[in-house]
């Protein structure tokens, strides 16, 4: 593992998910930091040098959307890709409407090889 590992945030309410996702990507040599909603995310964004950011939409005190708005709209953040993990199709389709929509999806529940792919696919634009 590298000294300077990437740093992937992931966002969800749902622990679980976050545990499954950090299990996944610090298996891969990523450093996971880990938010239960937007506020805390940006939080951890603003103190860490952040190559990614996986989000769900549906979370409390601030969602994804408004999450991915204020990374997108921020001058210093809006390089950051972020893939939005979605239980659901129109999830997916209410953020085509967006002005910065996320980068690219992934369903829940969620293949690891697919995950891993993507992840990969949008850090080799920015890493």
């Amino acid at each position: 593992m590298s000294d300077n590992p990437i740093k992937i945030v992931i966002v969800d309410d749902d622990q679980d998910i976050r545990l499954l996702l950090d299990f996944n990507l610090s298996g891969e040599g990523y450093e996971v930091l880990e938010a239960a909603n937007g506020a805390e995310a940006l939080d951890i964004i603003r103190t860490n040098e952040v190559a990614l950011v996986v989000t769900d939409l549906s979370m409390p005190v601030m969602d994804g959307y408004e999450l991915i708005k204020n990374l997108k709209d921020n001058p210093e953040t809006s390089k950051i890709p972020v893939l939005l993990l979605t239980g659901r199709e129109e999830e997916r389709v209410s953020t085509e409407g967006m002005a910065n929509p996320p980068d690219d999806f992934i369903p829940k529940p969620f293949v690891k090889a697919d995950l891993l792919e993507k992840v990969e696919k949008l850090l080799s634009k920015t890493v």
